[in-house]
This record gives C-alpha cells, sequence and structure tokens, in this order.
C-alpha cells in the first residue's frame, strides 16, 4: 500500500470539505464558548494540507518505504502540531469556558500521539538493526 500525491489532494479536499461542515454545525457553539468560529476554521484548514501530507509519508514508511527516523520524527511532530493548532487556539480563545474534564481530554489525547510516536520511531530503529 502507498498512499499517492492524487490520494493526498483528495483528501485534503475532503477534510476541507468537513471542516466547512464542522464550522457550520458548530458556529453557535463556539460562539458561546468565547471562540471565534471563523479563526477556528481557518486554523482548521490551514492546517489540513501538512496534516494530510505528515500522515501519508508516515503510513508510507511504515508500510514498505522505510525512512530514516529523524524523517519519521519531523513528519510525526509535524502531525502532531497540525492536529492540535485549531484545538490550542480553542482552548486559549475559550480560557475560563475551557473546564477541568475538556482540559483532562486534550492532554490525554497530546500524551496518546506522542506515545505512538515514539513507538513508531523506536519500531523503525529496530527495524534499521535487524
Amino acid at each position: 500500500m502507498k498512499i499517492r500525491r492524487r490520494h493526498e489532494l483528495g483528501g485534503i479536499c475532503f477534510l476541507w470539505c468537513y471542516d466547512i461542515v464542522k464550522y457550520l454545525l458548530f458556529k453557535g457553539l463556539l460562539e458561546s464558548r468565547g471562540i471565534d468560529p471563523l479563526v477556528f476554521l481557518f486554523f482548521d484548514m490551514i492546517t489540513v494540507p501538512g496534516f494530510i501530507v505528515g500522515c501519508a509519508r508516515l503510513v508510507n514508511s511504515l508500510t514498505g518505504r522505510v525512512m530514516a527516523w529523524p524523517k519519521v520524527l519531523f513528519w510525526g511532530i509535524m502531525v502532531l502540531i497540525n492536529t492540535l493548532l485549531p484545538y490550542v487556539y480553542a482552548a486559549v480563545a475559550g480560557g475560563p469556558q475551557f473546564d477541568t474534564a475538556a482540559w483532562v481530554v486534550f492532554w490525554v489525547l497530546i500524551l496518546l500521539m506522542l506515545a505512538n510516536l515514539i513507538r513508531t520511531i523506536r519500531a523503525g530503529l529496530i527495524a534499521e538493526k535487524q
């Protein structure tokens, strides 16, 4: 399995459409929490290409075309940043409206993504040694 450029473009278009639907559905909720929905949409849409390309590189490196671990680390961090940026904005902008449960979920997701990235890099390093 290899993710090609045309698949990446399709994924980008799909997520942009998804972002617009999310904006339309959750605009009122975001406003009620003190979050500007247009700024959230902006961050959500500009992070899509980096997220899709990063995911494609990681999937390709795990399914055959092995990349050096620094590249896997770079693309893993790229995916992490592009995943979190809109939600970091929401957490900061929402300030006091962002309750304890939301912070717990936020940090658990960050830790899970970091653990997965570390696991992926370790697996790549072990494969290189063999």
